[in-house]
């Protein structure tokens, strides 16, 4: 193996890393001129050079001596003879005749160790330079910003604050909306798939909310979870992802667990009212405002009240997909439903007027895909200016608005140089299809579902609630147990079911805290994240109707004896075979069957951690948004902020003697009554200016944060492996000493193991046809030898087979062999007429 191996690396050597045309572009590519050597062609990379090094010097040294070859040619011819017989004398001694070898090149490197740790060197410099260039090119990205700027976290937590309290106004709003139907004679409806133990809803609002309505799917609509299907899994979300968690089932499209049956009052009060639009393929350098902005210019009733973006999409070392690396959703929230409806009819007119003068032809022979309202089409094209908002560029030469010196092509040219942004736009497609029902419906299992933990599951889940509640401070009369003692008055709470009270306060954690109850007890950074499923909290998860009937009969059939009593008469016991005392209570049996069970299990990890969380949060206060040293650098940043407005307001105003004010760019020089005026210039015509000098606030922090991150959100580095393997991704990894792996002796040591098996294998059908082949002479050599033995049984018994006869040669003669003479003719006789 070894000798195949050193030869498959001669072969490879020279590698060609080229891509077709065609072919996509990697991500890696755009922060890397050349992809990485592995360690072998490093060395050999190294070597020829070194090679190359030592035939330069003998070049040299032969140049030099070129000059007097001529003037030596002619003596040399004369001593050739002379030569020659010095040469024969060498050969008589035994020395050899002819041009010596050159000698062996001296060693790279001192020792193997030595070899690998200047290769670590390399690689580390290499990784290096290519993570401080994704730094620097995704420097004013927003998404980029988000994740490394203390100040930008901590005004996105503030955000999310202001939406809960708002998401928590609408609660309210739906339940008193409900108790007024109620009021005015409007009866209910409850559920068909309602278990039978739970009555009538007190209100819509109540039965909208109820989760214990999911059917058992059959084999043919089971599908894996909706969060592990997307593509989106590759995204960069700071939430932990219960990847492995069998919890639920996710059903998309099966006729009874939709959205439009079940669990309306879970949905987001934007998604319920139809007023969200989804805007898809974002870039990463178009910020949230902008794409406000671009909605803005086509809304005549109401611009969009806000815009949340999920997560960037990360590719990862394996991740195949067609998404676009770093590009993000969009999510534009309108204050009502008519406000959306004007800005897609707009945006349609629009689209309309653009493609009518060239793209006619083409949508008659290509028509479309419409929804089917009013000739919509299903997805329209938005233009958004998208130009650096944060406006990095030398206009400012001495920070009090002097002009940049001139460069000699500037000279040269006599051309004043260009002071405006360069103008960058970009497309994105905003979907008018209504968001409600794609919101994905998962069916937990049988065990999550029983009826045994509705109790313990309403106070932890009543626990966390009142604790978010106050630590996010939302207002009194919009938390939970104000909204309870709404919707239940006086003592109508204490007699309604463990199971509606737990099902509300589900609702009311899901739309205000973005918390994911049954799927890992953790909330989402904001809702962008939820709408797009790349958090478990933008699942809706319903229990498994009969849950503890099914239970019931997976223990009979197991042989265990069926459990009642507790809360319900009907209650859950474990499948597996228990011993229970039977002097304990026979909740206490239920709640411990139940315990043993893996789905259980892992659920009450996850909800201890979810209550030691929240004491965490407690024990910090609501002045705390995200941390404690988060929030003090956020502050402090903000602080620098400030002063830098104020400094350069104060650096870019000349007053003039007579109290007027004059703006101090080059370019600019226009005079105003006083300095207040010239404020609101300063802000207004020159805010790219001041964005820039307050973004250089957020470098330092930035790079700090950037160069302790284990996990960049970097692309895999392409590594030449040669041609054998080609260009192999790997992931950086490592935070002050950031290195990629190298695939190539994992790569040669899973060749040898695939060449040893297909040896393996090779040899077990040779052995194999050898054995068969064996088997074959042996079965004719013993049917040959049965022939003979019958052969000679039957010579016993005066019988001889004409096979078995011997050959005899036979002599004819035909000399005197009297020979019959033929017979006659008869002559016919004619017939006379």
């Amino acid at each position: 193996m070894g000798g195949d191996r050193h030869r498959h690396h001669h072969h490879r050597h020279e590698s060609h890393h080229g891509r077709g045309k065609s072919s996509k572009p990697h991500p890696s590519e755009k922060y890397a001129v050349e992809p990485m050597l592995c360690q072998f062609l490093w060395k050999k990379e190294l070597e020829k050079d070194a090679k190359m090094a030592r035939g330069e010097e003998t070049l040299d040294k032969a140049g030099e001596g070129e000059r007097d070859l001529a003037m030596d040619q002619q003596k040399s011819n004369e001593d050739s003879e002379e030569n020659n017989a010095s040469s024969n004398n060498i050969d008589q001694e035994g020395e050899p005749n002819g041009e010596q070898s050159p000698p062996e090149p001296d060693p790279l490197f001192e020792s193997p160790e030595a070899e690998a740790e200047a290769y670590a060197d390399y690689n580390m410099k290499y990784c290096l330079n290519y993570v401080r260039t994704f730094f620097n090119h995704h420097l004013d990205d927003p998404w980029f910003r988000q994740r490394l700027s203390p100040l930008e976290a901590f005004r996105r937590a503030r955000k999310e604050r202001l939406r809960s309290n708002a998401e928590a106004a609408e609660f309210r709003k739906d339940i008193l909306n409900s108790l007024e139907e109620q009021q005015s004679g409007v009866i209910p409806k409850k559920d068909p798939d309602c278990p039978d133990y739970l009555g009538p809803p007190k209100c819509n609002f109540v039965s909208g909310c109820r989760l214990g309505v999911g059917t058992k799917p059959t084999a043919s609509l089971i599908a894996t979870p909706f969060y592990r299907r997307r593509t989106h899994s590759h995204y960069d979300d700071d939430a932990p992802h219960e990847d492995d968690s069998p919890h639920h089932i996710v059903l998309q499209g099966e006729d009874r667990n939709r959205i439009e049956r079940h669990a309306k009052s879970h949905l987001h009060s934007f998604i319920k009212s139809d007023a969200c639009v989804k805007i898809v393929d974002v870039p990463p350098h178009a910020t949230d405002e902008q794409i406000s902005a671009s909605l803005a210019e086509h809304c005549t009733v109401k611009p969009p009240s806000a815009v949340w973006s999920s997560a960037v999409f990360v590719p990862k070392e394996k991740t195949s997909g067609s998404a676009d690396p770093y590009h993000r959703t969009v999510y534009a929230v309108f204050p009502s439903r008519e406000a959306k409806d004007n800005l897609i009819e707009n945006l349609h007119r629009a689209n309309e007027d653009a493609s009518r003068g060239h793209h006619r032809e083409r949508e008659e022979r290509h028509p479309r895909s419409r929804d089917g309202r009013d000739g919509i089409p299903g997805v329209l094209h938005l233009d958004v200016d998208c130009t650096d908002v944060y406006g990095r560029r030398q206009v400012d030469a001495d920070g009090k608005g002097g002009a940049p010196p001139l460069t000699e092509e500037q000279k040269a040219s006599k051309k004043e140089p260009d002071l405006k942004l360069p103008t960058r736009r970009c497309t994105v497609f905003v979907s008018t299809a209504s968001l409600a029902p794609s919101q994905p419906v998962s069916v937990l299992s049988a065990a999550v579902s029983s009826r045994a933990r509705i109790a313990q599951d309403r106070d932890s889940v009543s626990t966390i609630a009142l604790t978010l509640d106050q630590v996010r401070e939302i207002k009194a009369g919009n938390r939970l147990d104000d909204l309870l003692r709404l919707l239940y008055p006086g003592n109508e709470l204490e007699n309604v079911d463990d199971e509606d009270i737990l099902d509300v306060s589900i609702a009311y954690l899901r739309r205000v805290h973005l918390f994911s109850f049954y799927n890992g007890c953790t909330a989402a950074s904001d809702v962008g994240n939820v709408l797009s499923g790349q958090h478990p909290a933008g699942t809706i998860h319903l229990r498994l109707r009969d849950a503890d009937e099914i239970l019931r009969k997976a223990a009979e059939e197991k042989g265990d004896h069926p459990m009642t009593g507790g809360v319900d008469e009907e209650k859950n016991e474990d499948n597996e075979n228990l011993e229970v005392d039977d002097n304990e209570d026979s909740s206490e049996k239920e709640g411990k069957a139940v315990a043993k069970d893996m789905l259980v299990m892992r659920l009450n990890e996850s909800i201890s951690k979810a209550l030691d969380h929240v004491k965490m949060l407690a024990y910090r206060g609501s002045s705390c948004l995200i941390d404690e040293e988060t929030d003090s650098a956020a502050r402090a940043i903000e602080l620098q902020e400030q002063q830098t407005k104020n400094e350069w307001i104060e650096n870019h105003g000349i007053i003039d003697g007579d109290g007027r004010a004059r703006c101090s760019f080059h370019f600019c020089h226009k005079l105003f009554k006083d300095r207040a005026f010239l404020q609101k210039h300063l802000i207004k015509k020159h805010s790219d200016q001041l964005r820039a000098e307050c973004g250089k606030c957020h470098d330092d922090a930035m790079m700090t944060a950037w160069d302790n991150d284990e996990n960049r959100p970097v692309p895999g580095v392409l590594i030449d492996c040669g041609s054998k393997f080609g260009l192999v991704t790997c992931a950086v990894k490592g935070s002050d000493k950031p290195m990629a792996a190298d695939p190539e002796p994992r790569l040669w040591k899973e060749e040898e193991e695939r060449m040893a098996e297909e040896e393996r294998k090779y040899q077990e059908r040779q052995a194999a046809a050898e054995a068969a082949a064996r088997a074959e002479e042996m079965e004719q050599k013993r049917r040959q030898e049965e022939l003979a033995a019958s052969a000679a049984e039957k010579r016993k018994g005066n019988f001889v087979d004409v096979d078995d006869m011997p050959e005899e040669k036979v002599e004819l003669s035909f000399e005197d062999v009297a020979v019959a003479p033929p017979p006659k003719k008869k002559k016919k006789k004619k017939k006379l007429l």
